[in-house]
């Protein structure tokens, strides 16, 4: 029996929705080459969602997979720079896209982030309950998108559309792991990440990186090439 195996990574030198094309390429080629029947999509906008029945499951390859959409819970808000608040959603019309989608309709599920914390509204009276906010906060080292990809299982299993210690594919717009997908409850027991498919390097967005100054060196330096005999 084999004590190993070998894939690739693909490490991006910024964050952000400009490695979603990228990212949803090799997340489809990741769950054909494992068999993996369901692609789990965290999106902002619907965008992921839309390249990927448009793009991906009209090819003959990808057909019989199943996508599935997780977004913010509805009425979340976010504040800009300018201090003011403002909502990101899927727009009416490509929510009705989705749902009307045939031969098989694509579900979004909307609900509050695991990791989200729940703030009480009486200042002194404490948490409502133990936070997972710090899990987030741990999983941002990897990269912003790594929090999601793993909140967005959670809420697929949830949901029921996942179901307990199923395999699938999970990702965001710059980052795509291989799950066993568990619920929110049972997370720190039963959840595995079994392979990291992509992310980035550098932290452009979630710590200001740059990609000149962040990596040391490449990895394909002269000193790692075989030597040679004669």
């Amino acid at each position: 029996m084999a004590k190993q195996f070998t894939v690739n990574t693909t490490y991006f030198l910024q964050e952000g929705r400009d490695n979603l094309l990228r990212t949803m390429r090799m997340s489809f080629h990741a769950a054909l080459g494992h068999k993996i029947e369901k692609v789990v999509i965290f999106t902002a906008r619907g965008d992921g969602v839309k390249l990927a029945v448009d793009e991906f499951l009209t090819r003959p390859e990808y057909e019989h997979m199943k996508v599935i959409g997780v977004t913010f819970p509805i009425g979340k808000t976010f504040t800009g720079k300018d201090k003011k608040e403002f909502k990101v959603e899927i727009p009416t019309d490509l929510d009705e896209y989705f749902r009307n989608r045939r031969p098989v309709p694509i579900p979004i599920v909307r609900a509050h982030l695991p990791f989200d914390p729940i703030s009480s509204p009486y200042p002194k009276g404490g948490a409502l309950a133990q936070s997972l906010s710090l899990v987030g906060d741990a999983l941002n080292m990897f990269g912003g998108g790594m929090s999601l990809c793993v909140q967005a299982v959670l809420l697929a299993c949830d949901g029921g559309h996942v179901r307990l210690g199923e395999h699938v594919v999970s990702l965001a717009s710059d980052c795509a792991i291989l799950a066993q997908a568990t619920s929110t409850r049972r997370m720190l027991e039963e959840l595995i990440i079994r392979e990291i498919i992509c992310k980035p390097a550098i932290l452009s967005i979630t710590r200001g990186e740059k990609s000149e100054t962040a990596l040391p060196e490449r990895p394909h330096r002269k000193a790692l090439a075989p030597k040679k005999t004669d």
